[in-house]
């Protein structure tokens, strides 16, 4: 009888521990979707806030419409460009000028950022060299560029890589050499090879430096196209945006540079997305 007590005793005991970790869970829950719900109300707040405060300014003539548009008449010339015959065409050579530029900067910051933090030897070739390289504006690279590739997308996309590039590379030689030396020791005493090591141990461990790194690498290959467009192009959302400047056509202007901003954010939110996949053990 004592032992049948004692066990049912302990399940009791174990269904009251769950039922309280599930009310813990599902109150965690609660107050991180109400968290979330108050961040997007205060977002959005912010944003009306801005929009009603940049109308009410305007209405009052507080700024020139040759300064800042009233918010009436970005949204008539929003209609006006988007139904253009030339904001597609202009819009895909952008985009695809940023999609390689930033794929391509992407791909070699991680493989030099892997090379200097797994070899020594490339480490002491190529690093003082790589940080030379980032020391002047790279707004001043445009013009050489130019002189290389002509005005066609092959000088952007190289605005693009150059810009993005350096982020890439230092967040992830940053997330490679910050191990903990005692657990590399720990893996070296396992007999682990340097690609098990690689991959067990430092790639863990550079995945949130790193993916800090693509999110700014993002945004700066967007700003290297379009500056890259804004110093010599031919086409792309630079090149408008220019035109519509010289024109004295602000409205025009501020439709680019908001949808420019659009899309750079909803990628960057994609990246966040996928962020928290891949790094799904930090919490985030």
């Amino acid at each position: 009888m004592t032992i049948a007590y004692d066990a049912s005793l302990a399940a009791s005991s174990e269904v009251r521990i769950g039922n309280t970790i599930e009310r813990h869970i599902e109150l965690a829950k609660k107050r991180a979707a109400r968290k979330r719900l108050i961040n997007r109300l205060l977002a959005t707040g912010f944003g009306l806030f801005v929009l009603f405060t940049w109308w009410l300014m305007s209405y009052l003539g507080l700024i020139h419409r040759l300064i800042i548009p009233p918010p009436g008449e970005v949204a008539t010339a929003f209609f006006r460009v988007v139904n253009a015959s030339y904001f597609w065409p202009n819009t895909n050579v952008t985009l695809m000028e940023i999609g390689i530029g930033f794929a391509l900067g992407l791909a070699s910051g991680v493989i030099f950022g892997v090379g200097v933090a797994m070899f020594d030897s490339v480490r002491a070739t190529i690093y003082p060299y790589l940080v030379a390289l980032q020391a002047p504006p790279k707004i001043l690279l445009a013009p050489i560029f130019i002189t290389w590739f002509g005005f066609d997308q092959a000088s952007k996309i190289a605005m693009a890589v150059v810009m993005s590039f350096f982020p890439m590379f230092l967040n992830t030689l940053t997330g490679l050499s910050s191990v903990e030396p005692n657990a590399v020791k720990l893996m070296r005493s396992l007999t682990a090879s340097r690609w098990q090591t690689f991959r067990y141990l430092l790639l863990p461990n550079a995945l949130p430096t790193m993916m800090a790194g693509v999110k700014l690498c993002w945004t700066l290959a967007v700003l290297g196209v379009v500056v890259g467009e804004f110093v010599g192009a031919s086409a792309g959302i630079g090149y408008l945006i220019y035109a519509f400047n010289f024109q004295l056509d602000i409205s025009g202007v501020f439709v680019l540079i908001i949808l420019l901003s659009l899309f750079t954010l909803v990628v960057y939110q994609l990246i966040e997305k996928l962020e928290k996949k891949i790094i799904f053990w930090s919490g985030m």
